[in-house]
């Protein structure tokens, strides 16, 4: 036998309001990012290759390409057809 509690409908109430005001927020927070990593140009080779030029490292991520470049990394490099990694 599940154990219920009763709770009041005002509590019902304010439970199904917070919980729509969390979904709505979810929805625009995602329609948003699908939004910006479509408009973000390379944004989408980065995602599916792994690997992104300088020029976008710098304009994006500069501190992680100036630690690239003080340790000597090569960063990652692209996936080529058929490479099973």
């Amino acid at each position: 036998m599940l154990l219920q509690t009763a709770t009041t409908i005002q509590t019902q109430r304010v439970a199904e309001l917070i919980h729509s005001y969390a979904a709505i927020a979810a929805i625009i927070i995602w329609i948003t990012h699908v939004y910006a990593a479509i408009w973000v140009r390379g944004s989408m080779r980065a995602m599916t290759r792994g690997y992104v030029t300088p020029g976008w490292a710098w304009r994006h991520h500069r501190k992680w390409l100036r630690s690239l470049v003080a340790t000597g990394s090569p960063g990652p490099r692209p996936r080529r057809a058929g490479d099973g990694s």
